[in-house]
């Protein structure tokens, strides 16, 4: 018996039914965009990436935005287990679709596949729609910093399933005489699941597992109503992710049909330091036009909507040795000096704890506002990921501190 689609079949259909109870609104929600605007316009709210200069541009956040450092690990695999658990199918379940599905004719197997095909791009706008409810509940104070990452996570692992289904949904298809699915849209599909598995998320995800470790994955959680930031420094590499919800209008045919350009000529006009520096890879699927630019120092990949004309999610790792610094000052206070190197874009910053009178590096704890972010290693130095705008920088050792300002305009 051919054991590849009647499990996930059956999963795919049951995925269908909890994910609808979560979604609440209409997809399209509010949209910040003027209705008036013409393609690639880049004005209202700043849709478009913000320029930089020697680094690479970068999709921003519309004020007002919330913002919290959140540590995750090994404590996280109970809810995790949970999540998996929901998704496991009963041996009842696949014995009546290995049945059905084997005792069908050829219009009838091919009628299963469509309705299973349906059922999965339904569960794809669940996951778009759940992802955004709980994004813009944060941004107002309704749901916690482990509501949000534990539905990304979610939706994560429910991503990779979903992948299973559809390869092997198409891959079931090639075998029904006078049936196949569109190539065109598995690969928009395929897109559509692969933008909930960032690399940060799949980091997060990472530390959920390893539990014979006691390390925390650190990471800075910023929200708005109109989208969202995962940002961490991994070793010495600056690993983000951002969506914009008020970039994505799927209900729109893709207007690069009627342009005289590609998703990929489009993406070099709003990267051209990434365009320039690096390795292009694009895929058009469907509607989504999927584009990465890749160096040994970065990684930088972007969906951009075929309706709104504009990138919606963004991935970047960039090398924290090759950022550019744009400002940078040094403070002192209590016999100790503190030196800030900041990068551009709300990018990392690096501070640096020494002894006031000697210059010697001293072991200081990290502080944004009243967050704890680490300890200065042996060089006196700490990178992290400030929030938007106005912060406060503490270094504190056992018996000192100082303390200072930072606001570098958003």
């Amino acid at each position: 018996m051919n054991d590849a689609l009647p499990p996930l079949l059956a999963l795919v259909l049951v995925l269908s039914l909890p994910a609808t109870a979560l979604a609440a609104a209409d997809y399209q929600g509010e949209n910040d965009v003027d209705s008036s605007m013409t393609f690639h316009d880049g004005v209202a709210g700043q849709v478009s990436p913000v320029d930089v200069d020697e680094t690479t541009n970068r999709l921003p956040l519309l004020d007002p935005v919330e913002y919290d450092y959140a540590t995750r690990g090994p404590d996280l695999g109970a809810t995790l287990a949970g999540t998996d658990d929901e998704l496991r199918i009963d041996h009842s379940q696949y014995v009546l679709v290995d049945r059905e599905f084997d005792e069908a004719d050829d219009g009838e197997r091919a009628e299963m596949l469509e309705d299973a095909h349906d059922a999965l791009q339904d569960h794809i706008r669940d996951l778009d729609e759940r992802e955004r409810d709980v994004v813009r509940e944060h941004a107002t104070g309704e749901r916690s910093d482990d509501d949000l990452v534990e539905t990304v996570l979610g939706n994560y692992y429910e991503a990779t399933k979903l992948l299973d289904v559809l390869n092997h949904l198409d891959d079931r298809a090639d075998e029904v005489p006078g049936y196949s699915l569109s190539s065109s849209q598995v690969r928009e599909d395929r897109r559509a699941i692969e933008a909930h598995q960032s690399p940060i998320k799949s980091d997060i995800a990472a530390a959920a597992e390893e539990f014979d470790s006691t390390d925390r994955f650190e990471f800075l959680i910023q929200t708005s109503h109109d989208g969202y930031r995962l940002s961490t420094i991994d070793g010495q590499t600056y690993v983000f992710e951002t969506t914009r919800f008020d970039n994505y209008d799927p209900d729109t045919p893709d207007q690069f049909a009627d342009q005289n350009q590609t998703g990929l000529d489009y993406a070099e006009e709003l990267y051209p330091w990434a365009a320039s520096e690096g390795s292009p890879d694009y895929t058009q699927a469907g509607s989504i036009h999927d584009v990465r630019f890749t160096d040994n120092d970065f990684d930088v990949r972007m969906f951009i909507d075929g309706g709104s004309g504009e990138v919606y999610r963004e991935y970047q790792e960039l090398s924290i040795d090759r950022l550019p610094i744009v400002e940078e000052w040094t403070v002192d206070d209590d016999g100790l000096e503190l030196s800030i190197q900041a990068t551009p874009a709300d990018g990392p910053v690096e501070a640096t704890v020494t002894d006031a009178e000697t210059g010697e590096p001293e072991q200081a704890t990290i502080f944004v506002d009243d967050h704890e972010l680490g300890v200065t290693d042996e060089d006196g130095i700490h990178w992290f990921v400030p929030p938007m705008g106005e912060y406060e920088l503490t270094a504190e050792t056992e018996t000192e501190s100082v303390t200072t300002t930072i606001d570098l305009g958003g």
